[in-house]
């Protein structure tokens, strides 16, 4: 799937410190082909971008189109979505009155591919980033600040698969084998885990199941809460859930996505995540996107807070 948006500028009032932010989101709505996960057995001089066009299947047109992409020095590959929403949330102003109700949010996810000239392509290492913003962009009387952003770094290694089971094929199986997340803060603001993580995917015609399954690596209590070494968030499990399941309906117009985190302290979901997108034109690259959140978890510094979201917007690149 190539995403090719020209004349299109995102009007973004982002303070300095924050302008690589909008750099990264403007270099993926550029002339750059998403993609989420690599397939290929075929050498890469055999694969053309007209090889890639006529395949029906998502999975399979954006797996050809990252050979092409893999060995392209100037180019980042989307990995999670990238997506500008504004939203409005539930309860921001009850918890500080400087906060206003709605705010803007985004993610900026890419990733690099460390073997893209290996021979066997059914593994595949990528560095991969992600950044999650919730920004007060209209709360000009505060210097309408960046209210929290998380920075999400990681090394995978993804076995590639075309096995089947119960009439399903699994796709792909994503070892995450080191995950960093954090929020770049100072004590006592500072949120911070690592995990490693497997996450299966499996097809059956457009409808796609992924299933992740994390653990938390081990940290040392902390003695006060300002200190600077030791566990910032020793009961994030119990609000963010140990694993996601995600339901994916890839159609022709209609991309359709459903999150769940399982059971968190309270014997309920820790949360679910509805999304919703459609292109804006005749390309599948740039798209009409709502969403909808519900529970624990959605960003670091209020992991233990339970938050209702609504948000529309504009996504550069989704799923598939």
């Amino acid at each position: 799937m190539k995403l090719n948006i020209s004349g299109i500028t995102l009007y973004l009032y982002l303070r300095l410190r924050h302008r690589n932010s909008l750099i990264l989101l403007l270099l993926l709505s550029s002339p750059i082909t998403a993609i989420n996960s690599a397939y290929a057995n075929e050498d890469k001089d055999k694969v053309k971008e007209d090889e890639c066009t006529p395949l029906q299947n998502f999975f399979e047109k954006r797996v050809c189109t990252e050979k092409l992409l893999r060995h392209q020095p100037f180019v980042l590959i989307p990995y999670k979505p990238n997506y500008f929403i504004y939203s409005w949330s539930d309860n921001l102003n009850s918890q500080n009155p400087l906060l206003k109700n709605h705010e803007a949010k985004f993610q900026i996810s890419f990733k690099v591919p460390i073997n893209e000239h290996h021979d066997d392509t059914r593994w595949l290492w990528f560095l991969g980033y992600t950044q999650l913003s919730v920004w007060q962009m209209v709360n000009s009387d505060h210097s309408s600040p960046f209210r929290d952003t998380n920075f999400e770094p990681e090394l995978m290694l993804t076995r590639l698969s075309n096995a089947k089971f119960l009439g399903w094929n699994i796709r792909l199986i994503n070892f995450g084998l080191i995950n960093h997340q954090s929020n770049g803060k100072s004590p006592p603001d500072s949120r911070s885990w690592n995990r490693s993580y497997v996450d299966f995917l499996i097809e059956r015609d457009s409808y796609y199941i992924s299933l992740k399954k994390w653990y938390r690596w081990k940290e040392e209590q902390k003695t006060t809460p300002t200190d600077f070494v030791g566990d910032d968030n020793p009961d994030i499990e119990d609000y963010v859930g140990h694993g996601e399941l995600k339901f994916i309906h890839a159609g022709a117009l209609n991309n359709i996505t459903l999150s769940l985190r399982d059971i968190n302290n309270s014997n309920r979901l820790a949360s679910y995540q509805l999304d919703w997108s459609y292109p804006v034109g005749s390309r599948r690259g740039l798209r009409f996107y709502l969403q909808y959140f519900n529970g624990y978890g959605e960003t670091l510094i209020d992991y233990n807070i339970k938050r209702e979201r609504f948000g529309m917007g504009i996504m550069l690149t989704d799923w598939l």
